[in-house]
């Protein structure tokens, strides 16, 4: 393995760290080891020299709680490999992601296309949209929004209450970038427990992803609708995979616990209860499967002018850089740019680390410029002041 590509792993393994959570992120980082004091230091919070009794009884405590550490990390170990087993048979049906788990409006991939179209129109759109009752609802609330709405001469608030006045004050240009945020946003998982932050990277890096794939497209002459919109989904099959995770961990948990109830075994039982979900675990299966995952979805949409599954089969492959089509190199350059970002903003990766991994993208001329003057947590629409 060379050097870029070393360093490239060891970025996308923090980063999908990161996802977990931070700590979980930084225990990746090198760090000082622990100093064990003398017994003669041997202290309580007061000072006070402990007897040899009381030194006793604390080191059978931390025993009792190791052990019952190890036997936690048992348990949760055999649940992981049974999840890994469930998951496994799960992610081969391809209609049940699509239909049940993620749920994709059957008229998305149609309503996307025709917006890229130079004949397309309000009017034309408005049909599909509204086979999608939540869609039509986000987008009427997100118009109402303070810092969406507007008011009349006399300063008076105008309320949008129709689908068509919402979808008429967004604009086509709009809601090329509106509607698959919307879209993305209702798939992220909502229980992720113990990690809530789960979702919301997700989300960050779903939105960072999709707005510098659409900066580096414009500068370098690629379908800019289609840049963003891959740069946003390209993730649905990390929100698949932690949705079936956390599902089936749940699974089969009850499933132990009736097992070691029927068995009486009260150990087992008892620990049951303090077994949580393994963001190690999780993060393996989302190395393992999310991407291809993701390119089996995009493919299932059937989209016919946005020709996103074939950019996301070629990342998913992990094909060269040099070797790649322009939009499968701009989704690489984008997501990877704003893994960086979000990683430099928590921290987590140095000057030498950052210059050799940006260094390896490629950019176009001026897209590190541009990129780092941008904004990539908000879609920044644009409005007729007419």
């Amino acid at each position: 393995m060379s050097d870029q590509q070393d360093v490239s792993q060891q970025i996308a393994n923090r980063f999908r760290s990161l996802l977990i959570g931070l700590d979980t992120a930084k225990q990746d980082l090198p760090e000082d080891k622990d100093v064990e004091l003398p017994d003669f230091l041997d202290q309580d919070r007061d000072g006070r020299q402990l007897l040899r009794v009381e030194k006793q009884a604390q080191r059978d405590k931390k025993l009792n709680e190791r052990y019952y550490q190890n036997f936690l990390d048992k348990l949760q170990g055999q649940l992981n490999d049974e999840v890994r087993h469930r998951l496994a048979e799960q992610l081969q049906d391809t209609e049940f992601l699509y239909s049940k788990l993620i749920g994709v409006p059957p008229h998305l991939a149609e309503v996307l296309d025709l917006m890229s179209v130079k004949a397309a129109s309000i009017g034309r759109i408005e049909p599909l949209v509204a086979t999608i009752p939540w869609l039509v609802q986000d987008l009427i609330k997100m118009v109402n929004m303070p810092k969406y709405r507007r008011t009349d001469k006399q300063g008076k608030v105008i309320p949008v209450e129709s689908l068509r006045m919402a979808l008429s004050f967004l604009g086509l240009e709009n809601l090329k970038l509106v509607i698959p945020s919307l879209v993305f946003r209702r798939w992220l998982p909502q229980i992720t427990d113990p990690y809530p932050n789960i979702k919301l990277r997700l989300w960050e890096h779903a939105m960072g992803s999709a707005q510098s794939c659409k900066k580096v497209a414009e500068l370098s002459g690629v379908d800019v609708q289609a840049a963003f919109t891959l740069g946003m989904f390209h993730e649905v099959g990390k929100i698949a995979v932690t949705r079936l995770y956390f599902r089936l961990f749940e699974e089969v948990r009850r499933d132990a616990l009736r097992e070691a109830h029927e068995a009486k075994m009260k150990e087992e039982h008892a620990a049951l209860s303090d077994v949580v979900p393994s963001g190690v675990a999780l993060q393996d299966l989302m190395a393992k499967s999310a991407l291809n995952i993701s390119y089996l979805l995009l493919d299932k949409m059937a989209f016919q002018r946005l020709s996103m599954a074939s950019a996301m089969q070629e990342v998913a492959q992990d094909k060269p850089l040099k070797e790649m089509s322009a939009l499968a190199q701009v989704l690489v350059q984008g997501r990877s740019y704003n893994q960086y970002r979000m990683l430099k903003s928590a921290r987590l990766i140095n000057i030498e680390e950052a210059k050799a991994f940006l260094r390896g993208l490629m950019m176009p001329p001026g897209a590190l410029s541009a990129l780092k003057l941008a904004d990539l947590r908000h879609l920044n629409l644009t409005f007729d002041e007419n």
